[in-house]
């Protein structure tokens, strides 16, 4: 660390490895980001530790001890311009934050709701621990056992990425192999300074916390160690409430009116959006299987609009009355055709500047757009509408071409064609009736079965 020469009284002005300047008492064990090179400052600082340290003795029966029981404090304004004292209290024996005034747990469990058993809690105590640690190196070192820790749970989650896609690591393979080849090079340097130095760097340590922070919030936000642990990616904990009739009518409606795009979408987004949480690597995953269709249906477009000119001056075409079918229907084509060129762009465009941030500002983002009452469907809605509009441009161009060839043709060319576009068609359907996951008939075979062994219940009851 690096000492400033210039007077900040009895604290020692640090760097973090990461540039931030923040003071430390070593004698008591104090941290603060507040500028202690300002006098009154110091001055005001002073007497809220003071306060602090006689409320935590008349509490509490503690003592700040270094490398025990630490303080972190700060001076900040409040809405009415007062000054406010923030601080936090750490226990490194057991690895615990605390306060001596009561404290929202919104903030400290991070919006997560059913935190209610004290293993869980600790969890969450721990993981603001492991940041505290991050933000605060300590002049004395971790030891060998945070590397040991981290180095075995980053094997776990390599092989149980290698082994399932449905890891809950907030790492994917990649990201995991570097941070093992970091660990490697972190123990060969341990091992230097072991024979050189009695003392380990604690920015290296830093950097070990920051990994283990990332596991340890992965793991509260899981449940991990209770019983209605989050076991797979794809498992959801909490009882999702039932939308009304008319929602889920007109959710069907406009999935049926988008061609089943936003049904798709919706269950690439519930693998990603689980619980309101985001598991980071699928979210990576979610953005690039998003930019690659939106660049995909840009070319089709483009293609699609350049056929829809190209039969608007076709002369047999252009010299038709404007209010003919094959007018209309070639305009509202090319009217659809460009709707998803422009959405398809300005989604490409939203997907690059948003969709490779943090999970935190994903979680943001995720839960601003999925605020309405239609929830994360008005997001599969919007993602599908290329999709939907591309083909709507394409049924209506079909319209049109099939309006022209079977309208003014001889019966031979039509009797040809027509049987042509009828295998065609027929084959088609049959191929996307395959594709699809949900089909009508079973559907309405297995609600008519249901119906009927309803009124037979009903009817055995009045007989009894």
């Amino acid at each position: 660390m690096e000492r400033s020469a210039e007077d900040s009284g009895d604290w020692c002005a640090r760097v973090h490895p990461e540039g931030a300047l923040y003071f430390h008492d070593p004698i008591r064990g104090i941290y603060t980001d507040s500028n202690m090179r300002d006098e009154p400052r110091r001055s005001s600082m002073t007497s809220c530790i003071d306060e602090l340290l006689a409320l935590m003795t008349s509490r509490c029966g503690l003592e700040l001890r270094r490398g025990d029981i630490e303080l972190v404090v700060e001076l900040t304004r409040g809405r009415d311009h007062h000054r406010v004292c923030r601080y936090y209290f750490v226990d490194h024996p057991n690895r615990l934050l605390f306060w001596l005034d009561e404290m929202p747990t919104a903030r400290i469990f991070d919006g997560v709701l059913g935190v209610e058993k004290w293993s869980h809690i600790s969890a969450s105590s721990y993981r603001n621990f492991r940041q505290h640690c991050e933000l605060y190196p300590s002049d004395k070192p971790l030891g060998p056992q945070l590397l040991k820790e981290l180095k075995e749970v980053v094997v776990h989650a390599s092989a149980e990425i290698i082994t399932t896609d449905l890891s809950l690591s907030p790492f994917d393979a990649d990201e995991l192999s570097k941070i093992l080849d970091l660990i490697d090079r972190l123990e060969g340097k341990r091992k230097v300074r072991v024979v050189f130095e009695s003392c380990f760097p604690s920015e290296d340590d830093c950097f070990s916390v920051r990994f283990m922070r990332y596991f340890s919030r992965a793991q509260f936000f899981n449940f991990c160690g209770l019983p209605e642990a989050r076991l797979n990616a794809d498992q959801p904990l909490f009882v999702k409430e039932k939308k009304s009739k008319f929602l889920v009518a007109f959710s069907w409606a406009v999935n049926v009116a988008l061609f089943d795009a936003p049904r798709s979408h919706m269950e690439e987004l519930r693998r990603v959006w689980v619980d309101r949480s985001i598991n980071s690597p699928r979210w990576k995953n979610f953005n690039s299987k998003l930019s690659s269709e939106w660049s995909g249906i840009t070319m089709y477009s483009t293609v699609m609009v350049a056929v829809d000119v190209s039969f608007l001056a076709v002369p047999s075409v252009n010299l038709q009355n404007a209010g003919s079918v094959t007018i209309i229907s070639t305009y509202i084509s090319l009217f659809c055709i460009v709707g998803s060129l422009v959405v398809s762009l300005f989604l490409t465009r939203q997907n690059r500047m948003y969709g490779q941030e943090s999970a935190d500002a994903a979680v943001i983002f995720l839960t601003r757009v999925t605020g309405s009452i239609f929830g994360t469907k008005s997001l599969a809605t919007v993602h599908g509408l290329p999709y939907a509009m591309l083909l709507w441009g394409m049924v209506y161009f079909i319209i049109a071409f099939s309006y022209q060839v079977f309208t003014s043709t001889p019966i031979i060319t039509l009797a040809t064609t027509g049987s042509a576009c009828g295998i065609v068609a027929l084959f088609t359907l049959w191929l996307v009736s395959a594709a699809r996951e949900f089909h009508i008939l079973p559907w309405l075979q297995a609600h008519l079965k249901d119906k009927y062994q309803t009124l037979n219940r009903a009817r055995c009851g009045l007989r009894l």
